[in-house]
């Protein structure tokens, strides 16, 4: 845990604590929720950004699995 100091204004702070009444979990929750939405728009800005590559996604791991100095890659029967 790290503690740290925040500069918000007062009507902000006083109605997270009357939502809460914890305002350190009131903001962690926050943050982990507009993390986790940052990561999904990412996610989504990235959708079909492969859709033209020329290859299957098992060829381009089949063929990294294939290189030299990759055999733990390889499997055994």
């Amino acid at each position: 845990m790290i503690k740290t100091s925040i500069t918000i204004p007062n009507e902000l702070f006083d109605e997270a604590k009357n939502i809460s009444g914890n305002f350190s979990a009131f903001v962690t929750e926050a943050i982990r929720e507009s993390i986790r939405r940052n990561k999904v728009e990412k996610a989504l800005k990235s959708h079909g950004k492969w859709a033209d590559r020329k290859k299957k996604s098992a060829d381009i791991v089949n063929e990294l699995r294939a290189e030299d100095g990759r055999a733990y890659a390889k499997r055994s029967d």
